[in-house]
């Protein structure tokens, strides 16, 4: 038996995983006698900074539950005051520490663990080190987004003088989060809200953590299942996850990119749920609904009887070892249910795992990964073609359904391990998830992150401008040099129109206003208009392009229009007109009254937007 894998299963989506509060992690490390998990913390080299810097100021840190935020400040205090490590957590809601430059220290490891009598006392003090009164005094918080704003709220409420100073600080921080704004000049604070906190860097290192951790080398020598030819389905699970010397893998890979995909769509997953997700591909087990976790006896009798089906590394990354309310409960794994991974259709890929053909790609999904792939999938594909498949009398409904679920398995397999840039355009992995285009939204990341080459960049903003011309004006255009704010006349339910009334934009232009690919705030792609050159240049209006936006108007742009998300997308794009139009209304207004011109649009022989003035 593993001690290493009975810590891990403390990690997994099971009622008892105390050990992923920071709280609880150290007795269950003592409890196991292992290890511990190291990770860093994302944003401590700016809590560092902000504290011990040369000019020291108020941190808070925000966020979801599970965020790491009391994970930060253990750091934090262990990095900087070693000798005094047994003090930690301490039995006080406020600890008081000494600064190198004599300041004083308060640290609040979690604002919901101190009574109300400690928050009333320290109300003061807090607030008057947040609006920079008291710099011989700074405060380090921890705290959830509504537990800080109720702080502030109930404050408010009270009798006193404080209540009007702590009115003033629920609404600043209210902004900041909502605009989400780390610094303001108006009060000495460096807001951290981990919720926002996106890296690569530290989902890798999460990942790390578990599948290189030292134990599993002195432990495994040990395990009588290496002599056996069926091999530890948790060892096996281990490996399909290891980057190795031929780097990355491609399922780590992929787990990565849903991940960042989902960030874009306002799907934070926090630390504590990314443990939850490694730990569950490693040690699923669908044969026990109650106990979905492989321990060590338990993959020993699985090897033996050669029941993979049930500890499918891919199947568990989605948590479908797990019952539905448990999964749907733990958020990580909503974000491959949203992509409905295994469910779409393809037909190119669904042939190669049905007929064998084209050959290229069958080999490419079944040649590196016998025991789930061919080894599980060919006995379930080889009944149902014996019984004749669906509507022969020979076919028995127990088989059909064994071969639709393997067949789901497979599409879900596939789509964990073909490369992003596959020969064929339906070979590629995200043609078997709803976003049919995640892997180029992908890319516009990573090419807006490396500085937004033009030439890089001009092909996604001339799919979008005729995405946003159709989905605008109703018709197959195919100008995409130019965006036409396009809409109706009176009151009606048609959410396209043909006419317009300002000049269309450009998609490049000196002289007028023009549009341009960037990076929002929060690391997302934007779409800008943008004013002449010679006047400064500050954004007119942009519209966010979340992953769902944008699949919505790359499909449009492609000549189709889904109406299972259309709705909500046409809105979006109908606030960005409304919004953009009166700006630009606003900055051409002139003193003089002018005659109101009124385009109708129509298309040209080539698909191009062409409009007719009338003047009103």
């Amino acid at each position: 038996m593993s001690a290493l894998v009975d810590f891990l299963r403390t990690f997994g989506p099971i009622a008892t995983s105390d050990s992923l509060c920071d709280e609880n992690l150290r007795e269950t490390q003592a409890t196991f006698s292992v290890a511990s998990l190291d990770t860093p913390a994302p944003r401590a080299n700016d809590l560092h900074r902000a504290i011990l810097g040369a000019s020291p100021i108020n941190v808070i840190l925000t966020g979801t539950a599970g965020d790491g935020k009391t994970y930060h400040i253990r750091q934090f205090f262990m990095a900087t005051y070693k000798e005094r490590a047994a003090e930690w957590p301490g039995e006080e809601g406020v600890l008081r520490l000494p600064l190198p430059d004599g300041r004083e220290l308060r640290v609040i490891r979690d604002l919901s663990e101190v009574s109300d009598s400690e928050k009333a006392a320290e109300l003061r003090a807090f607030t008057a080190a947040l609006l920079g009164e008291t710099p011989e005094r700074i405060y380090l918080v921890a705290a959830n987004d509504g537990q800080l704003l109720k702080y502030f709220r109930d404050a408010a409420a009270q009798e006193g003088t404080e209540a009007a100073r702590a009115q003033v600080l629920h609404q600043r921080l209210s902004e900041m989060l909502r605009e989400e704004r780390e610094h303001r000049d108006d009060l000495k604070l460096h807001l951290i809200n981990l919720s926002r906190t996106w890296s690569e860097a530290v989902v890798d290192s999460i990942f790390d953590a578990v599948l290189e951790h030292p134990s599993w080398d002195y432990e495994c020598d040990k395990c009588p299942s290496l002599a056996s030819h069926s091999p530890c389905p948790i060892r096996l699970n281990r490996s399909l996850l290891r980057n190795g010397e031929g780097g990355e893998t491609v399922f780590r890979k992929r787990i990565k990119e849903a991940l960042r995909l989902a960030a874009a769509n306002d799907q934070h997953i926090p630390i504590r749920q990314l443990l939850t997700l490694v730990v569950n591909i490693i040690l699923g087990d669908s044969n026990r609904p109650d106990d979905p976790l492989l321990d060590c006896a338990s993959a020993r009798l699985h090897a033996q009887a050669r029941r993979y089906a049930t500890t499918n590394p891919y199947n568990n990354a989605v948590g479908l070892n797990l019952r539905t309310e448990r999964r749907r409960a733990n958020r990580v794994f909503n974000v491959f249910e949203v992509l409905a991974v295994g469910f779409e259709t393809n037909n190119l890929i669904d042939s190669a795992l049905v007929q064998n053909q084209p050959a290229e790609l069958y080999e490419a999904l079944f040649n590196d990964d016998l025991v789930y792939g061919r080894d599980l999938f060919e006995p379930l594909r080889d009944a149902y073609f014996k019984c004749g498949g669906v509507g022969t009398s020979g076919a028995s409904d127990a088989t059909i359904r064994a071969f639709r679920l393997g067949l789901e398995a497979q599409r879900r397999r596939a789509f964990f391990r073909l490369p992003s840039e596959g020969a064929r355009e339906m070979a590629r992995p995200w043609r078997l998830s709803i976003f049919q285009h995640g892997g180029d939204y992908l890319k516009l990341l990573a090419v807006l992150k490396e500085g937004a080459v033009r030439e890089a960049v001009d092909p996604f903003t001339r799919q979008l401008l005729r995405g946003l011309n159709r989905a605008f004006t109703g018709m197959m255009a195919a100008d995409e040099e130019r965006l036409w704010f396009a809409g109706t006349i009176g009151k009606t339910d048609n959410v396209a129109g043909r006419i317009a009334t300002l000049e269309p934009i450009e998609r490049t232009s000196a002289t007028y206003f023009n549009v341009r690919l960037a990076l929002d705030l929060v690391g997302r792609p934007c779409l800008r208009v943008m004013p002449p050159r010679m006047a400064p240049q500050r954004a007119v209006s942009e519209l966010p392009l979340r992953p769902l936006l944008f699949e919505y108007l790359m499909r449009v742009a492609s000549g189709s229009l889904p109406s299972s998300f259309s709705r909500q997308c046409h809105q979006e794009i109908r606030h960005f007109a409304l919004v953009t139009q009166t700006a630009m209304q606003r900055m051409m207004a002139s003193d003089e009254d002018q005659p109101q011109v009124v385009r109708i649009l129509t298309l040209g022989g080539r698909g191009e937007i062409q409009a007719q003035p009338l003047e009103v």
